[in-house]
Formats: C-alpha cells, sequence, structure tokens
C-alpha cells in the first residue's frame, strides 16, 4: 500500500514555497459613523504558514434569456491553495494574505475562500477555492 504520510511531508517539504496568514471574522460588524460603514469586527487567525497557490480556471454553461436562448459558456478566473494535512479547516468567507512568495507579485495580494475544503479518501494535501479579492498596488 502506498504510504501517505510519506508524499504529504515530500510535498509540504518540497512543494510549498509560499506563506500566507488566514484570518476570519470572529467579531459582529461595526458602524463607523462617520463614513456609515460597516466594518468587519475583530479578526481572529485561523492559519499562518506554508502553502503553495495556483491559478485555476473553471468552464461554466448557462442557459441564456428566452424560451429558444443558446447555450453560453463563461470561464471564471480562480485560485487554488494547497495546504498540509496538519492544517485547519478554512471556511467560506476566511481571509487569505499571501506574505511570502517565489512570485513577488502575489506577495500583499488577498483572497476569499469561496467553498470548504475538498476532502479525499486518500488525503495527502488540502485544496482550497480561492477568489481574488485584492492586489496589492504597485510600489516605484
Amino acid at each position: 500500500m502506498l504510504d501517505q504520510s510519506g508524499i504529504a511531508r515530500f510535498a509540504e517539504r518540497h512543494l510549498m514555497p509560499d506563506t500566507i496568514h488566514v484570518s476570519r471574522n470572529a467579531g459582529e460588524d461595526v458602524l463607523d459613523p462617520t463614513t456609515g460603514d460597516l466594518l468587519p469586527g475583530s479578526a481572529v487567525t485561523v492559519y499562518a504558514d506554508k502553502t503553495v497557490l495556483y491559478a485555476h480556471q473553471e468552464r461554466i454553461r448557462t442557459k441564456g434569456a428566452g424560451l429558444n436562448g443558446a447555450w453560453v459558456e463563461e470561464v471564471l478566473a480562480g485560485y487554488r491553495l494547497l495546504l498540509p494535512l496538519s492544517a485547519p479547516e478554512l471556511r467560506v468567507d476566511d481571509s487569505v494574505l499571501v506574505v511570502e512568495a517565489r512570485d513577488e507579485q502575489a506577495v500583499g495580494r488577498t483572497y476569499r475562500v469561496t467553498a470548504q475544503g475538498e476532502v479525499s479518501s486518500s488525503p495527502v494535501l488540502r485544496t482550497v477555492s480561492l477568489e481574488e479579492h485584492n492586489r496589492k498596488r504597485a510600489t516605484r
């Protein structure tokens, strides 16, 4: 039988060059009396360690408007995050900040968890779907 723990250790050691910080809104939103905006309440750190981030496109087909509407295909840009098995379960709407990355352009970007992590009968890594939330402004 295949030793999954060995594969998991190898993946964590050699395939996870990036560092992220995942936070979760733990309190109720707070009203800013000056602007009238709702601001997120206090946040707690869920995970702050190694990962690998990669782009992932999804193709969606939907039927167009009207009775005889044609099928429309749409490509949605998204991202996937690979985490060690020891990482806690991330929840929808958790916020992910890239702290360190091989790709310098990724540092400072934030993402939002869009779905519960995938599960498997033969887990080696955790896979979580993300959407980009904010890009760091370029500094010159």
